[in-house]
């Protein structure tokens, strides 16, 4: 990765100094063979990096061949979907790898071998990539979804677990969920308003599992789908999910050339996670100390 960096930089260097040559000192020109040479050696890490990432010899999985910097990505797109995996599946066997930019994606098609990776050898698997949105997002893979498999993972877990997953949490807010189920059924049996202008039943269990959630956390609740809080908690999430889950940063993330592009697409998530930081902090989490 290091020597694909230093090439990448010493390359544009390389061309900035060979095209950017000022009139004036048109007296003076650098001879074809010498620029010929200086542009070689520039590439040459670039070259030798390729050169050993697709080595038939390597033991890496079997796969489509990767272009310099890109990889794959030009054959696969943005649409990495299961159809296309189970096609190359079909090309390439049960294990193929992909190369997206400068890191290694490898899909495992076949249930048994599958099972080994999810649970035989599940610690060595048990981490989830971490890329540059998800950090400013997770505190840096504090969370329990993102951070590495280990201790903090396990103090995590012991965090969830004793507040909300326990039998005795279960069975003390059993009631409360069932009363938010029941009114879900009564929006839906007695509304006027549902029987004239009907209803997105999506976005009415969506309001149920936000209830439930909030009245176990903060001891709070929204008191119906316009409700200018509910609102505006379903904003920030809803905007988190699209900015998280945008190509937009996935070039810049996986393909360092394209990293200056990047600031102004971070520069969103972090205020978006100021503002829902907030939000929490000076709605449920203060009044809730």
């Amino acid at each position: 990765m290091g020597i694909l960096k230093k090439a990448l930089f010493s390359t544009l260097v390389a061309i900035a100094l060979l095209c950017c040559t000022k009139p004036q000192f048109s007296n003076f020109s650098i001879p074809f063979p010498l620029k010929l040479c200086t542009l070689i050696i520039a590439l040459l890490p670039l070259i030798i990096h390729f050169l050993h990432s697709t080595n038939p010899n390597s033991n890496l999985p079997p796969g489509p061949r990767p272009l310099p910097i890109f990889g794959n990505w030009l054959r696969v797109g943005n649409d990495l979907n299961h159809r296309l995996l189970a096609a190359m599946s079909q090309t390439y066997g049960p294990i193929f790898m992909l190369k997206l930019g400068s890191k290694n994606l490898v899909v495992v098609s076949n249930p048994e071998l599958a099972s080994q990776v999810l649970h035989t050898q599940g610690v060595e698997f048990g981490s989830r990539p971490r890329n540059v949105v998800f950090d400013i997002f997770t505190g840096n893979g504090q969370d329990m979804v993102f951070t590495i498999y280990g201790e903090h993972w396990r103090k995590m877990r012991r965090i969830m677990t004793l507040p909300f997953f326990t039998n005795k949490v279960v069975n003390q807010y059993s009631d409360m969920w069932e009363s938010e189920m029941e009114l879900v059924v009564d929006d839906l049996r007695n509304s006027e308003r549902v029987r004239k202008e009907g209803i997105v039943i999506r976005r009415r269990l969506q309001l149920m599992l936000y209830n439930i959630m909030y009245r176990m956390m903060f001891d709070a609740k929204f008191e119906s789908q316009d409700d200018p809080m509910f609102i505006e908690a379903t904003k920030f999430n809803s905007e988190r999910s699209r900015l998280a889950q945008s190509f937009e940063y996935n070039y810049g993330d996986f393909i360092p050339l394209l990293r200056p592009f990047l600031n102004g697409y971070l520069n969103k998530c972090r205020e978006l996670q100021s503002r829902r930081l907030a939000f929490f902090n000076n709605y449920f989490v203060e009044k809730r100390r």
